[in-house]
């Protein structure tokens, strides 16, 4: 299999080995800014979808991939328009009067027949990114080609064109996940606040939930919505949840150490629980600090069910053994559902805010938070209602009987030393952050 030639005068150096195509060096050498011109970036497919691929069919077929798929873009464009093996994956071309949206559907359709690898046929998974050539730097529009084709793929449509706001959000993502080792060894940026549970009946507070805090010394205060699923996609995930860990324990064992019966409620992601020894190792935090583990609730999402995964029910049940409660976060938002609750390996159901917030306006979702507190009461759950805020659905939550509740009218999060006043419990020493 062989790529026709391009230009006759490439460097060997700058020609791709593989493809016989200009290299990423060549398209930094040839590149000028032109007003009206666009690059287009393909990318044959996802790095992980492309692994997995090779792991099926055999890795010496990789090479054959990365070959049909230039043959298969030169057969859509312009004889004498160069394409650029920019990377593993990925070709670009440019287009002097911008990109035809006939010319994308057309690349598009012919790469819905499958490649030839050796002789097997394969479905490559394409995506296609436009970027502006107005720019005098041409590694910033490569990189703005890259970042289109990814929006191309998150987005699902045929081809996307390049978006600045989209893109400054994945190099802050990219950004702070690169941060957020040295914020989990410092001592001055990440933080736990608590906000309390309420038992609705007696209006006595039960527990606290430990929610994590970030200020980082540039961007300043960080939301966890934003910065741990960032983390969850990567193994910053595990040295997180530690540090989590070690510092809601600690400040239960303070409480515990002045004779407070107050419940601590920490939450985990459920890719903690896809590695073996994670119910051991929480066992051995709450041995250091001498922390009784039925005190302690561990809460995971929904998403902690989806894969059946035999390891992940293992520590499921190996952490209830030991006395801790486990609770189902945010129920009712993502994949569970009543048939799931009959073999939950859980204690606690914590009936998601945006029910909560609509019971006392909405009557099916009235019917349904008080046909959910009925089932799990039956199935020997505890319940927990999420985002209370006004006295109204306090009220409705305590005669349906839902034993706890959380929310604004309540209390707010609140960092550690107000949780204290708030709750009379000045005299607890706050635990030194540990790293």
């Amino acid at each position: 299999m062989t790529i026709p030639p391009e230009r006759a005068f490439f460097s060997p150096a700058w020609r791709d080995q593989i493809t016989g195509l200009p290299n990423r060096q060549q398209f930094f050498a040839d590149y000028k800014p032109m007003p009206g011109a666009q690059l287009v970036m393909l990318t044959l497919a996802e790095p992980k979808h492309f692994d997995e691929l090779m792991r099926a069919i055999g890795h010496e077929y990789a090479e054959d991939f990365t070959r049909a798929g230039a043959l298969r873009l030169r057969e859509a464009i312009e004889p004498d328009t160069n394409i650029y093996h920019i990377g593993n994956l990925s070709f670009a071309f440019l287009l002097p009067h911008g990109a035809m949206p006939e010319l994308l559907q057309n690349i598009t359709d012919i790469f819905n027949k499958p490649l030839t690898c050796g002789r097997i046929p394969v479905s490559a998974d394409i995506a296609l990114g436009v970027a502006d050539c107005q720019d005098s730097d041409a590694s910033f529009v490569l990189r703005a080609g890259i970042a289109a084709a990814r929006d191309c793929r998150d987005s699902g449509h045929d081809w996307a064109r390049y978006n600045r706001k989209t893109d400054t959000a994945h190099q802050r993502g990219f950004l702070l996940l690169s941060h957020l080792n040295s914020a989990i060894q410092a001592h001055d940026q990440l933080c736990l606040h608590f906000q309390p549970k309420y038992a609705l009946k007696t209006g006595e507070p039960t527990s606290a939930e430990a929610l994590l805090r970030w200020r980082h010394p540039v961007f300043g205060n960080i939301s966890p919505a934003e910065f741990v699923p960032l983390a969850e996609t990567t193994a910053h995930i595990h040295p997180l949840t530690d540090w989590v860990l070690r510092n809601a324990v600690a400040q239960a064992g303070a409480w515990a150490a002045k004779n407070i019966r107050l419940n601590t409620a920490i939450n985990i992601s459920p890719r903690n629980l896809t590695r073996r020894g994670f119910a051991n190792q929480v066992a051995k935090i709450l041995n250091c600090y001498g922390v009784d583990p039925s005190s302690i609730e561990l809460e995971f999402t929904e998403g902690v069910l989806v894969s059946n995964d035999v390891v992940v029910l293992e520590e499921l049940r190996a952490l209830r053994d030991t006395g801790i409660r486990i609770a189902l976060d945010d129920f009712g938002t993502g994949f569970a559902n009543f048939s799931y609750i009959t073999h939950l390996p859980a204690d606690i159901i914590k009936i998601d805010k945006s029910f909560i917030q609509r019971i006392c306006t909405d009557e099916r979702a009235a019917m349904v938070v008080r046909s959910l507190i009925e089932l799990s009461h039956k199935l020997d759950y505890s319940v927990v209602a999420e985002g209370i805020e006004t006295a109204k659905a306090y009220d409705l939550l305590k005669s349906w009987h839902c034993n706890e509740g959380q929310g604004f009218f309540m209390s707010p999060p609140l960092d550690a030393a107000r949780f204290a006043k708030k709750l009379n419990l000045d005299s607890v020493p706050l635990p030194l952050v540990i790293s």
